[in-house]
């Protein structure tokens, strides 16, 4: 039995890895397609790109683990059923369930790993990824210049371009300069790129200098800090404000100016210490809810002052007096929607003294602690997604088997195509879970564990009914043959039949 333990481990272990490689290249491209605007232009380093590329991949390990295992499973049973040796170890009287024990054991070392993986490394990458981008997003954009607008980004510099020459044009722009003629058009002396340019300076203090060039060239210092602008064939005119009888001409061949602090320096100093939700580890997320809750208890003592306070004839005592006694404090805040609308009613003259009513201060107090609750709920959730997603490796071990052993010849599409849509149905689930858990309609327990408890009914019914050996279940009283997995079985075949025909 060892033996052919070791056998399904090793034809699980390639598919395996070969999904889950598959699955983390294809959301990690998609990550990059969002992340690629937010760094372009930028001019980082390597070292940061990499940095970014790394802290990026924890949150797309820790989702393709589970779709993973249910494809490696898929696809190695699928083979095993296709190639008849699942029918020769049943004949040897090894049942269905006795093959499930070794990927099992796999599924379980994998599940600790990624609770502690969800726990340790998660929401540390998750808090330096952010930061990251916030520091990147600080880090001013390269110089751009535009053809025919004044750029004063300079500290007191102005920089005029008449034309910017594309890649592929050739055509230079003449700018002549008074009384010389003689500058006229010619080929710069350099890597020309931008035509007609006119520099102004205006220093607070100090002569005022016009440079006028034919041609020039704008490059990166190596510094990646300050920009190099070299101009070919102009002049330079100077005049002090203070002598303005002083007029002072310079002609150039070639000139380079140093444009200062264009292109920025990476600065980590725009990082946060806040993390949220999801930067949390288990402990933290322990101390956060009983910071809240510790909240919603005072707030809730509050209300109780305020609800004492009421007259007794009020109309909304009676409402407030029900939800706090029915929730014990935990959901008073749905009172709301059928009190608030009583301000609408009064007459303009009582709003003021409403407003600073006990009722308006108990409205206020329920506002609140609707949000506290709202924020523990949403806490709870991130509490337990970190065991519920990693669980699921092993609700898809006892629905891949059966599902696999089905799938026969249907190859890696037929498998990649079901395990996608199993975990579609299972991710639309826990999605919607988190909502209605962030709304307070459900438990966050129920609504993250409720996808885990769905699929592990439905696994163990295709398990039972592969462990029977027989695929129909006849209805005792109707005589009516009824198959379960008919459906499915003449879904795989119809794309068995078009990949013959193909």
């Amino acid at each position: 039995m060892k033996t052919l333990h070791r056998y399904i481990l090793f034809e699980l272990t390639g598919p395996f890895i070969v999904s889950f490689s598959l699955l983390t290249f294809i959301l990690f491209m998609r990550n990059m397609v969002f992340l690629f605007p937010k760094i372009a232009g930028k001019h980082l380093g390597w070292t940061v790109i990499a940095e970014l590329i790394v802290l990026s991949l924890p949150f797309i390990v820790a989702l393709v683990l589970p779709m993973a295992v249910l494809v490696g499973i898929i696809m190695s049973f699928g083979r095993l059923s296709a190639d008849n040796e699942i029918t020769a170890m049943k004949a040897l009287g090894i049942p269905a369930h006795r093959l499930m024990l070794a990927p099992l054991g796999a599924a379980v070392v994998l599940m600790a790993a990624a609770i502690w993986f969800n726990d340790r490394v998660l929401p540390e990458a998750n808090h330096r990824y952010k930061n990251l981008l916030i520091d990147i997003a600080y880090l001013k954009p390269t110089l751009k210049l535009r053809e025919g607008v004044i750029m004063d980004e300079f500290g007191g510099m102005g920089i005029l371009v008449n034309r910017i020459k594309e890649k592929k044009e050739k055509r230079n722009l003449s700018l002549t300069a008074p009384d010389q003629a003689e500058l006229g058009e010619r080929e710069p002396a350099g890597p020309a790129e931008l035509f007609g340019i006119i520099i102004t300076e205006n220093p607070p203090s100090g002569p005022r200098k016009t440079i006028v060039a034919d041609s020039g060239a704008i490059r990166m210092a190596p510094d990646n800090k300050d920009a190099l602008l070299t101009l070919y064939h102009g002049e330079i005119q100077e005049v002090d404000p203070q002598r303005q009888q002083q007029f002072q001409r310079l002609f150039f061949t070639r000139h380079q100016l140093r444009l200062r602090d264009v292109g920025g320096m990476f600065d980590r100093g725009h990082s946060s210490s806040y993390r949220s939700d999801r930067e949390l580890t288990l402990r933290m997320i322990r101390d956060r809810i009983a910071q809240w809750r510790l909240e919603a208890d005072s707030l809730y003592r509050v209300a109780r002052v305020l609800l004492d306070s009421l007259p007794a004839g009020d109309s909304a005592s009676g409402d407030f007096e029900k939800a706090l006694q029915s929730s014990g404090g935990k959901n008073f805040g749905r009172v709301l929607p059928r009190v608030e609308p009583a301000a609408a009613e009064l007459p303009s003259g009582t709003l003021t003294s409403y407003l600073k009513s006990p009722k308006m201060r108990l409205i206020q107090t329920c506002r609140e602690a609707g949000y506290t609750q709202q924020r523990i709920a949403s806490l709870e959730v991130e509490f337990w997604k970190k065991f519920a997603i990693p669980f699921a490796s092993l609700i898809f071990v006892l629905l891949g088997v059966p599902l696999g052993i089905l799938s026969r010849r249907g190859g890696a599409g037929v498998s990649i195509s079901i395990s996608m849509g199993v975990f579609l149905v299972y991710w639309i689930c826990l999605i919607s879970g988190e909502t209605l858990a962030d709304r307070l309609l459900i438990s966050p327990f129920w609504a993250m564990w409720t996808p885990n408890a769905i699929f592990l009914v439905v696994g163990f019914w295709l398990l039972i009914v592969q462990v029977r050996g027989n695929r129909s279940l006849a209805l005792a009283r109707g005589g009516i043959d009824f198959n379960p997995l008919k459906p499915l079985a003449r879904l795989l075949r119809k794309k068995r039949g078009h990949a013959g025909e193909a």
